[in-house]
């Protein structure tokens, strides 16, 4: 009884040798992490300009509405 081992050699080299790249799921998987850096940089961007720039408080109600004159 004969037994060819190449078939064994191959199997324990591993079946990814010979396959072909998945050059859309790379492609994907490249442009789903930049959107993602994309997103979190123009969030970051919005934030700052958000609690960073000289935005005037709004008045209180108070101070908004003049005092009316009084009546005689």
């Amino acid at each position: 009884m004969t037994t060819d081992i190449a078939p064994l050699r191959r199997a324990a080299i591993g079946r990814h040798l010979g396959c072909h790249r998945d050059v859309l799921g790379a492609s994907l998987t490249a442009q789903w992490g930049v959107g993602h850096i994309v997103t979190l940089a123009l969030l970051g961007v919005a934030a700052e300009h958000q609690l960073a720039g000289d935005h005037p408080v709004a008045a209180p109600p108070a101070r908004a509405i003049p005092d009316p004159e009084p009546v005689d």
